[in-house]
């Protein structure tokens, strides 16, 4: 089967058309693989970047940690320190009293003494 004149023009006028078309489509694909190439720097500034801020935040979650820690210690302290305080209160409170009891009892023989020694002068130093 030997090709025509017909089907050789064809094919000539094709290869004319598609040669062309096809190195701009070559062309194009080259600039967008050399733009791409001039991005890989810039990329890998941006990964760096974003990884330092990563080991960033790891630093600052590990000191939040630490200080939730200690909060929860200081928390768990104070929580120990109410109940201890709502225990001692009616001791207190008991300690108190006998204090004033005590202080009445003292302040009445006070009164007593001064009176039966009659000495006026002794009973305001004392009372006051």
């Amino acid at each position: 089967m030997n090709p025509s004149i017909e089907t050789a023009i064809l094919a000539l006028a094709v290869s004319q058309l598609l040669v062309p078309l096809l190195n701009g489509l070559l062309s194009r694909r080259q600039v967008k693989h050399e733009q791409a190439v001039d991005q890989v720097p810039l990329l890998v500034q941006r990964v760096e970047s974003v990884a330092a801020d990563v080991r960033d935040i790891k630093t600052e979650l590990r000191v939040v940690r630490e200080h939730d820690a200690e909060l929860r210690l200081v928390d768990q302290r104070l929580r120990a320190l109410e109940a201890w305080q709502g225990e001692a209160r009616p001791q207190l409170g008991q300690v108190t009293n006998h204090v004033h009891i005590l202080m009445g009892e003292r302040g009445a023989r006070q009164v007593q003494r001064a009176q039966s020694s009659g000495s006026t002068g002794s009973s305001e130093r004392s009372g006051a």
